[in-house]
């Protein structure tokens, strides 16, 4: 739960990532946020998401050999990374290593969580993608849950924050409650026994949730470049 900018597209041409790239650390280093450089040969299994008409969820396993060039930003210690990864084809892209050796998971609809930073955080994530958007980038897709981008207003995206935080206050207090309905769900959900369901529930705001490589990965480099 949070307010959270997705993102998505592909490059016209693939000659601009350098210079994106560029400028994408230039903005970093002019705010000091810290980034990663990411090149890194894709090479096994991959499951991938395939669109559907109903609401169903399918997904397609096929071989894979493909790069992953880009970087991934960290603006602030209380917001989510910002992933700015392309694949060969030049769409924004995320293959995330599963525990399985050479198996991947394909996001290439991508967004960052900014509700525990600071509000100029999330406003300078918009200006990043503004800045990008305007140079090298007119197929960048937005959308932004707190409303900035769309309208350009602080106010705005105060106001969403401020009603998110709220409801967030409201289910945390409603967790303490070994009493309260929504407790008692989530205990039974959990199989707890009756003794445990006599507790509340220990609610972490803003908690990081840290995604660790597989341990068939660790130590490969951030370079793997085809030959």
């Amino acid at each position: 739960m949070g307010i959270t900018i997705h993102y998505s597209g592909k490059l016209d041409e693939l000659r601009v990532l350098p210079d994106l790239l560029t400028a994408a650390r230039h903005f970093c280093f002019q705010r000091r946020w810290r980034y990663i450089n990411v090149d890194d040969r894709i090479l096994g299994t991959v499951e991938r998401w395939i669109p559907s008409d109903d609401e169903q969820v399918r997904t397609i396993t096929a071989p894979i050999d493909d790069t992953l060039r880009g970087i991934i930003i960290r603006p602030h210690p209380k917001s989510e990374s910002v992933f700015l990864t392309f694949n060969q084809e030049g769409e924004l892209c995320f293959y995330m290593p599963q525990s399985q050796p050479g198996l991947y998971w394909e996001n290439k609809l991508l967004f960052t969580k900014t509700q525990f930073a600071p509000l100029d955080i999330h406003i300078s994530i918009c200006e990043l993608f503004q800045l990008l958007r305007d140079n090298y980038f007119p197929n960048l897709h937005i959308e932004d849950e707190g409303e900035y981008w769309e309208t350009r207003d602080p106010a705005r995206l105060a106001e969403n924050f401020a009603r998110l935080n709220a409801l967030i206050d409201q289910i945390a207090e409603a967790l303490q409650d070994p009493e309260h309905p929504l407790t008692q769900e989530i205990h039974s959900a959990l199989g707890d026994d009756d003794e445990r369901k006599q507790e509340g529930l220990r609610f972490e705001r803003g908690a990081n949730i840290r995604l660790s490589e597989p341990l068939w990965k660790r130590g490969h480099g951030r370079s793997a470049g085809r030959n």
